[in-house]
């Protein structure tokens, strides 16, 4: 891989690592509200719950991203960015290009991901 492909994958994490970390700065906390059946309907309660796992499971997600996005930016600092943390051997650009944080070329792929 060259400085131009680097920089061009650099430049793609950063923007994303941005734009991720505006948007759960941006979102309201999870509300703790109590969910019972004494106040509301059981359909209310079940769209409450339901708001509020989906609220978590894609704050979650947007945390994961971030710190893929912050381990393969410090591979890149360290100049490991690029070379399968299992086999050492150089991972293809196009799929750095596809996927900018993979750390495995695709043979090794479920090894980490287990």
């Amino acid at each position: 891989m060259d400085i131009n492909q680097l920089q061009q994958l650099r430049s793609i994490l950063e923007e994303e690592l941005a734009t991720l970390q505006e948007h759960v700065n941006e979102e309201p906390p999870l509300e703790d509200t109590e969910i019972t059946a004494v106040d509301n309907h059981p359909a209310d309660a079940a769209t409450d719950l339901t708001t509020i796992v989906t609220e978590k499971t894609l704050s979650e997600l947007k945390e994961d991203e971030i710190e893929r996005i912050q381990t393969a930016l410090n591979a890149m600092d360290e100049g490991t960015y690029g070379e399968c943390i299992v086999c050492g051997k150089e991972i293809p650009f196009e799929r750095l290009e596809a996927i900018p944080t993979a750390l495995t070329c695709i043979d090794h792929v479920e090894e980490v991901t287990q």
